[in-house]
């Protein structure tokens, strides 16, 4: 396979960057388009939605829809089994994904940003019910997914890590259902603790999602080539202090270090060695 000479790296200053953005009319590509505008960072939009369609199953779609890009960032997914065939679901996920790196690669873009999800582990849509067994949860945790969107997720981060191989720099980030302060305080005071077993009442607010997504443009020397990284809350979706919910509903869990107050089962610092990302929204402060 040929491949045209890498463009210029967006280690550079920020106004010398072109993003390319998939999903730019979803939840997280909007806040993360809003973020790069705000750098004063030229954004390259990709969706079905807007004004100008691209559709991301269309490899020559893609690709004239990058054209002058710098680096890209995909978002786009369908974000929930719910309501979806899984062949659909596999399909329209890994073709995106596939599209969004090979061409990439193929206009000489040597920095990518994919959106996994947390949901990649298997506790989220498990169609037989499936909590984690060790704790906190971090980037070494076992996947043990049975159903297809995690599957697509695991797609994700395999192509991610087979284009790293060629020479690109890949960063797969794992948010943690992206929410706003407004819906995960109404998460918080109105499902049960029981309900948020399976997710370790894990969430990340919308904005430091999308930061994670700016800062892994310019990643840290620490990062190896390809990195997939845990990307959630310091804190829970509940109002039940975090020993007292892993003593009621993950008795069997072992626990590495200990979870005082409202402490999230998430270990992040993976994200904050190779990015320099941390947390700082709770919805306990707005």
């Amino acid at each position: 396979m040929r491949r045209s000479t890498p463009q210029s790296s967006t280690a550079a200053a920020p106004e010398a960057a072109v993003v390319w953005v998939s999903g730019s009319q979803g939840k997280l590509g909007r806040e993360v388009c809003r973020q790069l505008l705000a750098a004063g960072v030229r954004v390259l939009e990709a969706d079905l939605q807007g004004p100008s369609s691209v559709d991301l199953a269309d490899a020559d779609e893609v690709a004239r829809s990058m054209q002058g890009a710098t680096a890209i960032i995909h978002c786009a997914a369908i974000p929930s089994p719910e309501h979806t065939e899984p062949s659909e679901l596999v399909r329209n996920n890994t073709m995106a994904c596939f599209n969004a790196l090979e061409q990439a690669w193929e206009a000489g873009i040597s920095t990518a940003v994919l959106v996994s999800s947390g949901a990649i582990y298997g506790t989220s849509f498990s169609p037989e019910p499936l909590l984690f067994s060790t704790l906190p949860v971090n980037e070494s945790t076992p996947l043990a997914f049975v159903d297809p969107y995690a599957l697509t997720k695991d797609f994700t981060e395999r192509m991610g890590e087979m284009y790293a191989r060629r020479g690109m720099t890949v960063t797969a980030l794992r948010p943690h259902w992206i929410l706003t302060s407004g819906e995960a305080e109404h998460v918080a005071r109105t499902r049960s603790d029981a309900d948020g077993a399976a997710s370790l009442w894990g969430w990340i607010h919308l904005e430091d999602a999308a930061r994670a997504c700016v800062l892994a443009l310019q990643p840290r020397p620490e990062h190896r080539g390809y990195e997939a990284v845990v990307i959630a809350s310091d804190d829970t979706l509940s109002e039940t202090p975090t020993s007292d919910l892993l003593a009621r509903h993950l008795p069997g869990a072992t626990r590495h270090g200990d979870f005082p107050d409202h402490r999230g089962g998430f270990d992040t610092s993976r994200a904050a060695t190779v990015l320099g990302w941390h947390a700082t929204r709770s919805w306990r402060h707005g």
